[in-house]
């Protein structure tokens, strides 16, 4: 037995039990102590809730989020050439920025054509 049980069970002695039937009083500490377990566990409800609704409001920002990430790679290595292509020529890494994002607009604008 650890040192603070032996140090409650000397503070506090059982409880002799009541009346014939054999069965003990309630303690006022099993009372106060189902009180709190109870509120407790609606507390964790009420938390269990409210992450939830939070996730739903979040979704979208994850889902675009995860997009992000997805294609994250690609998107460095595209910067990262079409910056090194412009330090040497601004211009012609500027036509390359055009082009690129001309493409893009027609990639989108095909997709949402050929979705109807």
């Amino acid at each position: 037995m650890s040192s603070s049980r032996q140090s409650l069970a000397q503070r506090e002695p059982a409880l002799p039990p009541s009346g014939g039937n054999g069965r003990r009083q309630a303690h006022p500490r099993d009372a106060r102590r189902a009180e709190l377990e109870a509120r407790i566990s609606q507390q964790r409800l009420d938390v269990s809730h409210a992450m939830r609704d939070l996730k739903e409001a979040t979704a979208p920002i994850d889902r675009g989020w995860a997009k992000v990430q997805q294609y994250r790679g690609p998107l460095v290595l595209v910067g990262g050439l079409i910056a090194a292509r412009g330090g040497f020529r601004p211009k012609k890494g500027l036509s390359l920025i055009k082009r690129g994002l001309m493409g893009w607009v027609m990639i989108r604008r095909l997709r949402i054509l050929f979705d109807k």
